[in-house]
């Protein structure tokens, strides 16, 4: 029985939820078998780990049926019976904290039972209440819409419960609904095609997208009614601005005007919302092309300490976001932010996943060091990662090569470039733009050693546009030391 769907559901449940399904089963309501009842009673004891010897089926079989002859067949609808009840509890517990739904649920039923002023009072009650003094969520709009429509489907079935414009209202908030799912899924659409290499066989994305969203008269509207007092158009006006910077990677402007808007109107917006619209503005800022106006590590640091200066650089859970805080160190290391690397050791990395903890510890104090100059110290540190973890491994990666041209040693150089080529092309997950990408990296370095010997003003300036024109991991950094190179040079 250990290897049962029942048993796993059950080895995820707290112990209050344990408690809590025990009473489930127990109400007749829900549950009239007495089998399924004493099966629990007499697995109970084995929990959280429900590992126990015990738990081989016919040891169950002889708690259950004492002195009579084990039968797979019964044990098994019992077992059936008892899984189809765990997962109904796991629906009733979401149900239980889903106020929305539970109020969409019980106008349904309201309305089809011709209800009408328990409906409007209980309607009128919750929209005030609930929605009205509500923060934006990510499905806000949506369940704003059809909350209204169940109201609008009284008022068909009975004139007399009319409410004036309530399809118009119900037009808008669709459309505001669409603008924040298409945003959100946008950001997903430029992850899978930067990260993961993909990209769709067709246009009709982008066709759809850059008709819609780079419309001047709908775009000179949102304008106009984020001036007002309307907060959906505040909301909705972040997102359309998202959409509009993801199509026009080109134009910084439209980064700026992307974070502008959203730091005015983030007060509208709830903890959980906010994290993920700042986790679209990085990406945002990551596809800007043109780095001429911008210091994307500046600018991503920047970002970073406002998730701590509003208190959701953690999850919802209070947990550390893994990928979220990587960066953040890694960030930090590159722009020599020491004292922030330390609040994160200090603060967050106490709130990292056990398992996760020791190669963290590593991370972090590998960019400590670097922050600090201490390059040897950072580079003992980065070779002691000890699982096979890829995103933690090509950063240092790249990080050792930063290091061998911060220390000067080209032989350092040329042994962690040829280790960092096999890494990248014996890594069947890697994407062939990420291999790019990183060999790019590793050749303008080379370029750079040579550069700093040379000191050749003609061979920096055609190396410097290069680099501009280019797209590729670590471009900022190398921007920087070719204008260290040049100053060297002026000096």
């Amino acid at each position: 029985m250990n290897k049962t769907s029942f048993l796993d559901i059950m080895r995820a449940l707290s112990k209050e939820e344990l408690k809590r399904f025990e009473a489930f089963l127990n109400s007749p309501y829900f549950n009239t078998r007495n089998n399924v009842v004493n099966l629990f009673s007499s697995i109970k004891k084995y929990a959280p780990e429900f590992t126990h010897k015990m738990l081989d089926k016919e040891e169950v079989w002889k708690k259950l049926f004492p002195g009579k002859k084990y039968n797979y067949g019964i044990l098994k609808n019992i077992i059936y019976d008892i899984t189809k009840l765990a997962e109904r509890f796991l629906e009733v517990e979401d149900l239980n904290y889903n106020e929305m739904q539970r109020m969409q649920n019980l106008l349904n039923k309201l309305g089809e039972k011709h209800l009408e002023n328990i409906f409007l009072n209980k309607y009128n009650t919750f929209e005030k209440n609930f929605l009205k003094s509500s923060k934006f969520y990510d499905n806000y709009f949506r369940d704003y819409a059809e909350l209204k429509v169940h109201r609008f489907t009284v008022q068909a079935y009975n004139p007399n419960h009319y409410s004036k414009l309530i399809s118009t209202h119900i037009s808008e908030l669709l459309i505001f609904d669409f603008i924040v799912k298409f945003g959100n899924n946008f950001n997903n659409v430029y992850i899978e095609e930067a990260e993961h290499n993909q990209s769709s066989s067709t246009e009709f994305i982008r066709l759809f997208s850059k008709t819609i969203f780079n419309d001047k008269t709908l775009e000179e509207y949102f304008n106009k009614m984020n001036a007002g007092s309307d907060r959906n158009f505040k909301i909705s006006i972040i997102f359309f601005r998202m959409i509009k910077c993801y199509m026009n990677p080109e134009s910084t402007e439209l980064y700026f005007e992307f974070k502008k808007t959203l730091f005015e109107n983030d007060k509208y917006i709830s903890e959980a919302a906010l994290r993920g619209l700042y986790a679209c503005l990085g990406s945002t800022l990551d596809n800007c092309k043109d780095l001429s106006k911008i210091n994307k590590n500046r600018e991503l640091f920047e970002l970073i300490c406002h998730l701590n200066e509003k208190n959701i650089f953690l999850s919802a859970a209070g947990k550390v976001i893994p990928s979220l805080y990587l960066l953040a160190v890694k960030t930090a290391g590159a722009l020599k932010e020491t004292a922030f690397i330390e609040k994160m050791i200090s603060e967050f990395l106490p709130c990292i996943n056990p398992d996760l903890l020791n190669n963290f510890t590593i991370f972090s104090r590998t960019f400590l060091y670097f922050s600090k100059n201490e390059f040897d110290k950072s580079m003992e540190f980065s070779n002691k990662l000890s699982i096979d973890s890829f995103q933690m491994k090509y950063i240092l990666k790249n990080l050792q090569i930063i290091i061998s041209f911060e220390k000067d040693d080209f032989i350092m150089f040329q042994y962690l470039s040829d280790a960092h080529k096999h890494f990248l092309s014996n890594n069947k997950s890697v994407s062939s733009s990420y291999k790019e990408s990183n060999m790019k990296f590793l050749n303008y370095t080379n370029s750079l050693f040579k550069l700093r010997e040379s000191k050749n003003k003609t061979e920096i300036g055609f190396t410097e546009r290069k680099i501009h024109e280019d797209t590729f991991v670590n471009k900022q950094w190398l921007i920087e030391k070719l204008a260290e190179i040049r100053l060297t040079i002026s000096n």
